[in-house]
């Protein structure tokens, strides 16, 4: 890496959180009721595994809510939830950096902003591929446009005056049903790092779960195209039978071909293409008509 890349800071998960968490405290320092809350006695948190009621204060570029107790500075990390919000949280963990890590357990009292009614697909809150789909669409865009915005202001290296003005996000036509690329994929069976032990049955194919890096079984997965849902289906049936051909992990890449062609022209020919020997891909055909 050249030098400068070097020098960038890394932008991971863990550090967008922390430089969130630390602009939500800072935001609220102008409260003299927070002042004096900040100078009292270092609080008591809850016991890690006991269940608290907290409300989301904001949501974090990683998509998280950020969530308090009532008159507490400590910030809980809470998957699958908006402002507003008042959740069941279980405290999995307090981190050195000064905030919990929480798993979601359930809504207690439902933010104005959420409609549970749009959300399409029943593995949500369970896959961490979405986030806000209980979110109206044009709320979801604006949020998209403020990720970058932060962006911007915490990795640019830019001085205040030099940063973009971030545009309006486009939408998209289609809130389902839109996207052309899928990577499902499958965990290697038990001793695959030695190279033995092959599978004895279909493993799950799919995403992992929020908190996990264990992969669940997803059998649709209702954001992709039509051609690509079906290209998830066929891969799986395929894994049916050929699953005892692997002995380690591996992802499907499955992929709208959008080649277009004349309409008297015969429908092209899928053009395969092996992945690297930890993934598989298969390019799934369309007919698009010029």
């Amino acid at each position: 890496m050249r030098k400068r890349e070097r020098d960038m800071k890394s932008g991971s998960h863990e550090e967008i959180l922390a430089l969130d968490i630390k602009a939500l405290l800072e935001s609220q320092k102008s409260s003299d009721a927070d002042e004096t809350s900040a100078d009292a006695a270092e609080e008591t948190l809850p016991e890690q595994g006991s269940q608290v009621d907290v409300e989301v204060v904001e949501l974090s570029s990683t998509g998280d809510g950020l969530a308090q107790l009532k008159g507490s500075k400590q910030v809980y990390v809470v998957p699958f939830s908006v402002p507003g919000d008042i959740v069941k949280v279980k405290a999995y963990r307090h981190m050195q950096e000064g905030y919990t890590i929480a798993d979601f357990i359930s809504i207690v009292k439902p933010s104005p902003l959420r409609d549970d009614s749009r959300i399409n697909c029943k593995y949500f809150a369970t896959c961490s591929g979405c986030q806000f789909q209980m979110l109206d669409y044009a709320e979801q865009l604006r949020l998209k446009r403020r990720i970058v915005e932060k962006a911007y202001r915490n990795f640019s290296e830019l001085p205040p005056e030099l940063i973009p003005t971030i545009q309006d996000t486009i939408g998209s036509p289609l809130q389902y049903g839109y996207r052309t690329k899928l990577t499902p994929h499958f965990d290697g069976p038990s001793g695959w790092s030695r190279g033995r032990n092959p599978f004895t049955s279909r493993p799950p194919i799919g995403y992992m779960p929020k908190g996990s890096r264990k992969t669940i079984d997803i059998e649709d997965c209702p954001i992709g195209t039509d051609a690509v849902r079906v290209g998830m289906k066929k891969e799986r049936e395929r894994m049916e039978t050929e699953f005892n051909k692997y002995t380690r992990g591996s992802t499907i890449l499955l992929r709208e071909s959008t080649r277009r062609v004349a309409k008297d022209a015969p429908a092209p020919e899928p053009p395969y293409r092996r992945m690297p020997w930890w993934s598989s891909q298969t390019l799934i055909p369309t007919t698009r008509r010029a």
